[in-house]
């Protein structure tokens, strides 16, 4: 399993949100690297950078902690209000190893398409985060259409990469939805990224056996309730 620790960005701090909700958010700290340093002892591989700002207003703003994180030569996956290609090859050039892009890639199938023509696959990865069979967009804040052919359309272009949130679970801790799951691996192509409710390895071994081999992990480390240490490849 192919573990990326998630950290999102709000507001100068380190935080999680609770199925989406920006009223309903934990603020942890303003330093994720001595975060890491103080409970492991070192800086994991890889890290899931998401800026909560960005991905409302559509400008990434996170820019400081993503040159941070790359000097210390952590592989970061990257998202939150990529809207324009100088924005990701920006996030690209700052050492990003790839950029997750979501409401623009979903809105514009003839940017989608264009970004290949700049942008090799493994450097994009798209964000569907879903609730009821849609995609929401805007940082969950508005409707986006029929996630699976959203997917379809995307994987048919050329794009490989999908994360997929579960927004029902995600930041709850209540454990990852099977049957959610099940469906993801029967209609979704591709190398798909799992999120959302994971709170314990078991979780991690179900999407293993279903098919699935990445994963998001938010809640359930900065809670103690997953130890990262105990996977191996993180670190």
């Amino acid at each position: 399993m192919e573990i990326w620790p998630a950290v999102d960005w709000l507001d100068g701090y380190m935080v999680r949100l609770e199925q989406g909700q920006y009223h309903a958010v934990t603020r942890y700290s303003d330093n994720p690297l001595l975060v890491f340093q103080t409970r492991f002892g070192q800086l994991p591989r890889r890290i899931h950078l998401v800026d909560l700002d960005g991905a409302r207003t559509g400008h990434f703003t996170a820019w400081n902690l993503l040159e941070q994180l790359s000097r210390h030569d952590v592989a970061v996956e990257v998202g939150g209000g990529f809207r324009d290609q100088t924005s990701i090859e920006q996030a690209l050039g700052a050492g990003a190893r790839r950029v997750v892009l979501g409401t623009q890639l979903l809105q514009d199938p003839a940017w989608a398409k264009e970004l290949l023509t700049r942008f090799s696959p493994d450097q994009l990865v798209a964000s569907l985060d879903i609730s009821q069979g849609q995609a929401k967009l805007e940082g969950w804040t508005k409707e986006g259409g029929n996630a699976v052919a959203l997917w379809k359309h995307l994987y048919q272009l050329g794009y490989t990469l999908c994360n997929v949130t579960d927004i029902s679970r995600d930041g709850t801790l209540q454990g990852i939805n099977r049957a959610f799951w099940q469906e993801i691996v029967e209609h979704y192509p591709g190398d798909i990224g799992a999120g959302g409710g994971i709170r314990a390895d078991q979780d991690l071994i179900v999407l293993q056996q279903l098919g699935i081999h990445r994963a998001v992990i938010g809640k359930a480390w900065l809670s103690g309730q997953i130890d990262l240490s105990q996977w191996e490849g993180v670190f």
